[in-house]
């Protein structure tokens, strides 16, 4: 595909200039066509590189303005990923207070979660009613609800604006494709009732949908100002794996929680004097558990982490729940959190097995590789980190908790990461902002073993922040 103008070959290049990797030609394609195109929708798959091009397409294009909607689980990783290309950045969230006193007229970007955007829509709108607004959303199946709020709110603030809609699962009914092309190319179909009408064969007395006609054509029309690829497609088969951004934030209420158990930790060690390694692994552990396990450490049942949500995101974005997907390993550290996360994935049927100390490791193993029904293997490093094939049923993997020995990072890695992997794997570091997990990443990053470090009360201080 041509660039069309020397200007979209410049702004192209400077934009991957600014890129770590090197993107594919077919990204580069893409991200010059949707620039071009007004209204778009990305439903290339997990892992294809859909807020690159979407980014790119943006800059290209040179709204005055992009609006990113996404869920609360990416805001933070949206923000850190625009702030490579401009400081003009606006984390839109907090208390009504704290949105209102945010200035959104004549900022290059403003991230808000899907949420926030129904509630403040009025002044969205008000503030944005002279700009040229371009608007992305992020996990777009939000949208497939043509009678949502959220739908309605976007394709009206949208109207005769640049328009990009992000997912890599599309569509499970032919109703939700009605709603991309109504966004995408709105003449196609005149309403809802006209779709119907062209598409609904026959209904039953309570008016469900039995029988469906003419789907090739609404997957032509679906297909209309789309991209779609595939990580084959895109890269070949190249199966170096691929690490996104799993950083997110705790609530305000957990992370106080979590910053009041660290200074009592912290009291009871020595001011002046070093600390062995021990203690500063126990710290790490005793401290990481928190994490996950806000409910036990608070004595409220009723309190959630957000490490949920981004159980949550992860499972919905490989679509691993389906059978003919990627099965999906979550790697936990402690005993606690394997359990708690093997209950809430099971809820009402058996979808996930556990591997960790107390269970039987070797049937769960078994299951989760050669039961279709089985999803997820909820997974201790220690217990299943090493020996176990499981490439031909699984390319995805999620480290909720991370262990203090990188050499068991890589022994996890390596059970998708491996000859015989068809598929490029996809390995997500959850790591909650301002504590342990932050230090433990960038440990791992550096290939450093912490159990050999020798740390002071101000060194152990930073590291349990996030420093």
């Amino acid at each position: 595909m041509r660039y069309g103008s020397f200007s979209k070959m410049n702004k192209v290049e400077k934009f991957t200039d600014k890129l770590p990797w090197t993107l594919s030609p077919l990204q580069i394609d893409d991200m010059v066509f949707t620039s071009w195109e007004p209204r778009t929708g990305n439903f290339s798959e997990v892992g294809a590189g859909k807020t690159v091009v979407s980014t790119g397409a943006s800059l290209m294009a040179g709204s005055e303005t992009t609006l990113v909607l996404v869920p609360p689980i990416l805001v933070t990783q949206w923000c850190k990923w625009l702030r490579k290309f401009t400081g003009s950045v606006v984390d839109y969230r907090g208390t009504p207070g704290q949105r209102k006193a945010l200035k959104l007229k004549g900022q290059r970007w403003v991230v808000m979660t899907h949420g926030v955007f129904r509630k403040d829509f009025n002044r969205i709108e008000e503030d944005f009613i002279i700009t040229e607004l371009e608007i992305i959303v992020d996990e777009a199946q939000a949208l497939k609800n043509v009678s949502s709020v959220l739908y309605k709110y976007v394709a009206r603030l949208s109207k005769d604006r640049r328009l990009q809609l992000l997912t890599g699962t599309p569509t499970s009914q032919p109703t939700d494709a009605y709603a991309y092309i109504k966004l995408k190319t709105p003449s196609i179909y005149r309403t809802l009732g006209h779709f119907e009408s062209l598409h609904i064969a026959e209904k039953d007395y309570f008016g469900g949908v039995t029988e469906w006609r003419n789907l090739d054509q609404v997957r032509r029309n679906l297909a209309l100002s789309t991209v779609k690829r595939t990580k084959e497609e895109l890269f070949g088969y190249d199966l170096k794996p691929i690490f996104p951004d799993g950083e997110y934030e705790l609530s305000p209420q957990h992370m106080k929680l979590y910053n009041q158990l660290v200074e009592e930790q912290l009291l009871l060690l020595p001011d002046d004097q070093k600390i062995d390694a021990t203690t500063s692994t126990r710290l790490y552990h005793a401290m990481q558990q928190i994490v996950v396990n806000w409910d036990y450490f608070s004595g409220d049942d009723n309190n959630r982490s957000t490490a949920f949500d981004i159980i949550d995101q992860v499972v919905e974005e490989t679509n691993c729940m389906e059978v003919g997907s990627s099965k999906l390993i979550i790697w936990t550290w402690y005993t606690r959190t394997t359990q708690k996360v093997l209950n809430y994935l099971n809820g009402g049927r058996l979808v996930a097995v556990g591997a960790y100390s107390g269970a039987n490791s070797n049937k769960s193993f078994e299951a989760f590789q050669d039961d279709p029904s089985i999803r997820v293997l909820v997974a201790s490093p220690a217990s299943a980190g090493a020996g176990l094939n499981p490439q031909a049923v699984c390319s995805e993997m999620l480290w909720l908790e991370t262990p203090t020995t990188p050499i068991l990072v890589t022994q996890g890695n390596g059970r998708v990461d491996r000859q015989g992997q068809t598929k490029t794997p996809r390995i997500v570091f959850a790591t909650a902002k301002g504590t342990i997990q932050e230090y433990l990443k960038n440990r791992l990053i550096s290939n450093d073993d912490l159990v050999s470090k020798i740390e002071n009360k101000k060194f152990l201080r930073l590291t349990l922040l996030g420093g």
